[in-house]
């Protein structure tokens, strides 16, 4: 594939807000200081394309969720936006809710509040080695190449892909089903009827993932629909949460207070700054650093893939607690009912298993083995960076380059993998049909080699050694931690005494 060439052309730009130029020229103007003043008086205001927009009216009718907004609120989301939405919908929605005309402080700032304290996202997670990169052309190549992609009809979803992913489901589903309905009662047979479920629903977690992006049709009620048909009645699980949740992180990627990718507390703590007992923005209360959790951390590289073999447990409680108590659940009804079907569709499968030790068998197998999913998601981000070198200034481009790293893999093998391995292009384009990924890479490394950005890529095996090594040095910090309180504490009581 040849390398991007650099062109400062109009292509460069990102998808514009379909405002006649007289009425943006009658639009009153809008200052950094107006612009804070106004979101210290409750106005949710976010810059997409020089325009900014209040989203007050929005926020709780957003598809995927209110926090995906409330973290672009005083920023510079333009980015954002483009690469999370079609382009008609930042052409033709967006002017909506256009209410000024931003004036920058020509600082080249892409966020003004990282010193303002919002109850809703917390400042940036800053710290480490400065970059020394320049995030104003890093920002103008990476707005060029998603123009590219456009232009030469990368987003247009090939179903020919789909063909083959479904005949790959139906087998799996098939073989699951024959084996539990006419395989020999043992326990050979029900656990590799638990590793074909296993199977099943990590493909199927592919399947909907694309759908949760829009990639499938571009259409979101449909392709969302779609998704709960998919993951709902033969997962089990809640798209709807998982909507929320994976907006949210890919906005705020890796950062400690507002990811809820990397916030695993008592059992993981991907930075020592989770020691600190910080306050999760996405879940609403404090992340304790308590004694459970200096235990669990303390062994969490050994403990890694056993918790891992559990996740998928926590999942279904993540979505019961989403479809039951959340305040944002558009299609709560649906969901529940969906669910409902696969307590009823599964049971009733577990019920042809002659004995319990052997439905339990079947279950553990096909809900820890699901584990493998889980391991590749936590791989893309657990070791990587959550601390921005300037919040300030970093682009979207660079900040999803730095939070996230690819898996190396043959292309014979990529079905296994889903897409996940090209993480760092679904970051960057997160509409963009996994299948057409493996054509993107290369366009992304040139532009990183480009403009001086580390591209993180490992093999399989040695991203899971990098991964438990990473959470090995955090664990290891834990008995420092230790010491240093149980020092102050002394050091408390001597003075009360």
């Amino acid at each position: 594939m040849p390398s991007l060439t650099v062109k400062r052309d109009a292509d460069a730009e990102p998808a514009k807000i379909a405002l006649s130029e007289k009425r943006r020229r009658h639009l009153p103007t809008c200052t950094v200081e107006q612009l804070r003043q106004r979101i210290r008086d409750g106005e949710y205001l976010v810059i997409i394309d020089g325009l900014v927009c209040k989203l007050n009216g929005f926020v709780d009718k957003h598809p995927g969720g209110p926090l995906a907004v409330l973290h672009m609120v005083g920023r510079d989301a333009t980015d954002e936006v483009t690469s999370m939405h079609p382009r008609e919908v930042v052409a033709d929605v967006m002017p909506r809710w256009a209410v000024a005309r931003f004036v920058a402080d020509g600082s080249d700032r892409v966020s003004f509040v990282e010193d303002m304290q919002l109850p809703y996202s917390a400042a940036r997670s800053a710290g480490g080695e400065p970059a020394n990169l320049d995030y104003v052309a890093i920002q103008h190549d990476y707005r060029q190449l998603h123009a590219r992609l456009q232009a030469e009809g990368f987003f247009a979803c090939d179903y020919s892909e789909y063909a083959r992913e479904g005949a790959r489901y139906v087998g799996l589903f098939v073989a699951a089903l024959t084996l539990v309905l006419y395989g020999p009662a043992s326990a050979w047979t029900y656990a590799a009827a638990g590793l074909c479920t296993a199977l099943l629903w990590q493909q199927l977690s592919f399947f909907a993932h694309d759908l949760g992006h829009n990639e499938l049709t571009g259409r979101r009620d449909i392709d969302l629909v779609l998704g709960i048909c998919v993951a709902d009645v033969l997962g089990g699980l809640s798209v709807g949460w998982w909507k929320k949740n994976h907006n949210t992180h890919h906005i705020v990627a890796n950062d400690i207070d507002n990811d809820p990718d990397i916030q695993h507390m008592p059992f993981f703590a991907v930075s020592t700054r989770f020691f600190e007992s910080r306050f999760s923005t996405y879940y609403g209360r404090i992340m304790q650093f308590d004694a459970a959790a200096r235990l669990f951390v303390s062994l969490q590289d050994k403990l890694y893939y056993l918790v891992m073999c559990f996740a998928r447990f926590n999942l279904y409680v993540l979505s019961w607690t989403y479809l039951l108590r959340s305040d944002f659940a558009p299609y709560r009804a649906l969901e529940i009912v969906c669910v409902g079907v696969f307590l009823a569709w599964f049971s009733y499968l577990v019920s042809y298993i002659p004995t319990w030790p052997l439905r339990v068998l079947y279950v553990l197998t096909a809900n820890a083995a699901s584990a493998i999913l889980h391991i590749q998601i936590t791989l893309s981000h657990f070791a990587m960076s959550t601390e921005s070198p300037d919040p300030e200034h970093e682009c979207f481009c660079a900040r999803q380059v730095r939070t996230t790293m690819d898996v190396i893999c043959p292309r014979w093998f990529d079905w296994f993998h889903g897409g996940l391995q090209f993480q760092i292009e679904h970051h960057l384009f997160p509409r963009l049909p996994r299948h057409k990924l493996v054509r993107v890479q290369p366009m992304v490394k040139d532009l990183c080699r480009r403009h001086g950005m580390e591209f993180k890529e490992f093999s399989f095996i040695d991203g899971n050694v990098y991964t438990i090594r990473w959470l090995g040095h955090v664990a290891s910090r834990v008995k420092t931690y230790n010491c240093r309180e149980r020092l102050h504490d002394q050091a408390v009581a001597s003075i009360v005494s």
